[in-house]
């Protein structure tokens, strides 16, 4: 799968931000959390290559 196709599928799955490809084989993911002792919510930003693999893992497959 070509990067742009897996930031199409990541992007698929409602990632608190769109996906940013990092132009160096690998791809800052968001998502959205919330501290469940004050009930802020933050975004969290993930580095990951850009491999199948990681972004099933980052959205939890």
């Amino acid at each position: 799968m070509n990067t742009q196709a897996l930031i199409t599928w990541i992007d698929s799955h409602y990632p608190a931000e769109p996906t940013i490809d990092n132009g160096d084989g690998t791809l800052t993911v968001a998502s959205e959390c919330v501290n469940v002792h004050t009930n802020e919510v933050f975004i969290e930003r993930e580095v990951i290559p850009a491999t199948m693999s990681a972004a099933r893992a980052v959205l939890g497959y």
